[in-house]
């Protein structure tokens, strides 16, 4: 039988045994290539994805700035305080949230040692929650009863762990009475290491955000990583405003609402307050941004007219099976709309379910004209389910599959699609060994009705989705992924043309920073910003960078960017204007082009990271959520 061709993931986890220090990204996508050849337009893409979220799954920690070290390097000698709850103190049953992020949930290899270096004899066991979302739900928890009654543990008594070793994963536990913690001396780490928490929160393109790709960061750069510990993690996080700790084991900043709070919210008026300051926000913005458009047009940098390519959606029609696609038409940015908006808004044009379709697949049915009566509703989900026991066994059995870290990744969002994605996921990988599940497939009747494709535009940039553990399927897919690309590659359209040169350019532009001294590390970020701009060129105009100019690159930044990039953010934003300033400058000195577009566009830097911002505030549950939507993306929503 022909041996398989190892994964990224199988790959990555080698690589990790190694090396014994930081190490920059671009050094591990180059050794991982060299056992895994690709054909791809970026080879990079998919290795970078595997570690940009869940890396210490493949035996990583991401620093930032491009670097990367070892899981075992930083978790050998790490100290940490865990704060065991009344109950867990009464039970003798703790939580192995309170592990997290250094033991992994689903961690079964594992050894407790007491102060004294002697075994500490445990089992896995759970405790049980009541009036959840699936009903009573069990938690995993660690039966450590004997040792905290020998200890004598009382509330407020605290629990500090070594790591001892890695392989296997042995834990020395030590007893911290609440009358002898050393509070004085862990200030400093306390403030270090909330600060940081915070930072990396604060930037983070995807929210809520596991606390192993912002906690792990933290510690493994710390100075105070094996060191007597302060208090841990989890409890300086809930303690800070500027956060919100979910379920013990995802973090997210302050603006973040579990699907419980906007129930409660519902009838209430917490909208009216905030949407007043935001409108006033965004109408303040939107005088600085018509103000730069039209300096910019004094300066002759564009004539001030706004193509908005990317406004386009395809309609497809499944009576006649034809496409149309429907654009709104190029208009003046130097003009004032907000009376226009305004009047509209009054009419009842702009609301919630008009604008969706921009960035929600509500929209799908809102652009189609479908009637309620044109789609088959359910009105009572739990009849629904009783009439159909397959589907009941099938569901009951694909939730008694899902691991402790996806039920607790499914109780903290408010997400459907992320809902969707970790329902999938496990779905996705229960298959090979129950092909059961597969539905019977039934020829397809079109209905009479028409329906949208809003998927004409390029997708979502550096989605963070991705699922490489080793199966079945995994491993059929990344045996044909090249196969894939390649077929592709024979079929080149403008688009991807325009996309090839634009990555031809891109490859200079590193190779010349790396020859002006910059790190790796550096010229890999200030590269990898550029895909940005060119896969909207591509995409929206069939444009390469060399054709960039001020109007696209304002639809991109003001209109695109906050709403299609996946994970954008204020300071994402703000790089990006900065490596596109440089990447202009260079090609400049290259061919000659005038870069003052792109030099214009990066002192609007801050006007750019607001748009980000103001974006992220938008309540999709807010009555008001299409006026201000319209408002803050004018003119291209005009």
């Amino acid at each position: 039988m022909a041996q398989r061709e190892p994964t990224i993931a199988s790959i990555l986890l080698e690589l990790a045994e190694e090396y014994d220090r930081v190490v920059a990204e671009r050094e591990i996508y180059e050794r991982v290539l060299q056992r895994r050849p690709s054909q791809a337009r970026d080879p990079f893409a998919s290795i970078r994805a595997r570690l940009r979220f869940g890396a210490n799954e493949v035996g990583w920690v991401r620093l930032g700035d491009g670097a990367l070290m070892p899981l075992r390097v930083a978790l050998t000698g790490l100290r940490f305080r865990v704060t065991p709850g009344p109950h867990e103190l009464a039970t003798g049953l703790l939580l192995r949230t309170h592990l997290f992020p250094f033991v992994a949930p689903y961690q079964d290899d594992l050894t407790l040692k007491d102060a004294a270096g002697t075994l500490i004899p445990f089992r896995f066991d759970s405790i049980e929650l009541v009036d959840d979302l699936f009903g009573p739900l069990a938690q995993s928890a660690i039966d450590i009863s004997d040792w905290m009654r020998r200890e004598g543990m009382f509330d407020g008594d605290t629990i500090l762990v070594t790591i001892e070793r890695v392989a296997p994963l042995t834990l020395r536990l030590y007893a911290d009475h609440a009358s002898l913690v050393r509070s004085a001396d862990v200030l400093r780490q306390e403030q270090e290491l909330i600060e940081g928490i915070a930072a990396r929160v604060a930037t983070s393109r995807s929210l809520p955000i596991s606390a192993a790709d912002v906690v792990l960061p933290v510690f493994a750069r710390a100075a105070w990583r094996t060191t007597y510990a302060g208090r841990s993690w989890q409890e300086l996080v809930a303690n800070d405003p500027r956060l919100r700790l979910i379920n013990g084991i995802f973090l997210s900043d302050r603006t973040y609402r579990a699907l419980a709070d906007i129930l409660e919210d519902q009838d209430s008026g917490m909208w009216e307050t905030h949407d007043s300051e935001l409108l006033a926000a965004i109408d303040a913005l939107q005088r600085e941004l018509l103000e730069s458009r039209r300096e910019a047009a004094a300066q002759e940098l564009w004539n001030g007219i706004a193509p908005r390519a990317s406004t386009a959606r395809v309609v497809f029609d499944t009576r006649s099976g034809e496409t149309t696609v429907v654009q709104l038409e190029p208009i003046n940015a130097l003009q004032d709309y907000s009376d226009q908006i305004d009047e509209r808004v009054r009419k009842g044009e702009y609301d919630h379910d008009a604008w969706s379709l921009t960035d929600d697949e509500d929209g799908l049915f809102a652009a189609a004209d479908l009637d309620n009566d044109d789609l088959s509703i359910i009105d009572d989900l739990r009849e629904f389910i009783a009439e159909r026991p397959e589907l009941l066994a099938a569901a009951r059995q694909l939730i008694a599959e899902l691991s402790p870290e996806e039920i607790e990744r499914l109780h903290s969002t408010e997400n459907i699609e992320e809902i969707q994605q970790i329902l999938a996921a496990r779905f996705h990988r229960m298959l090979p060994d129950n092909p059961h599940l597969f539905a019977t497939l039934v020829p397809y009747v079109a209905s009479g009705a028409t329906s949208s494709d809003f998927n004409g535009g390029p997708p979502e940039l550096e989605d963070g989705a991705d699922d490489d553990e080793v199966s079945t399927l995994d491993e059929k897919w990344d045996e044909n992924v090249e196969e894939w690309d390649e077929d592709l590659d024979a079929q080149l359209t403008p688009n991807d043309e325009a996309l090839a040169v634009s990555h031809e350019l891109m490859e200079r532009f590193y190779a010349f920073l790396l020859a002006q001294g910059k790190s790796e590390a550096t010229a890999a970020s200030r590269t990898g910003d550029l895909w940005i701009y060119a896969d909207f060129l591509a995409s929206y105009y069939a444009q390469t960078l060399a054709e960039g100019n001020y109007a696209t690159l304002d639809e991109c930044l003001f209109f695109f960017y906050p709403r299609r990039v996946a994970n954008s953010s204020p300071r994402g934003a703000r790089e990006l204007c900065t490596s596109l300033k440089q990447f202009y400058a260079f090609l400049r000195t290259e061919r000659n082009i005038d870069d003052r577009f792109a030099r214009e566009m990066w002192r609007r830097r801050d006007q750019v990271a607001r748009v980000v911002d103001l974006y992220e505030q938008i309540d999709t549950d807010s009555p008001q959520f299409g006026r201000l939507f319209v408002r803050l993306f004018a003119p291209y929503t005009v």
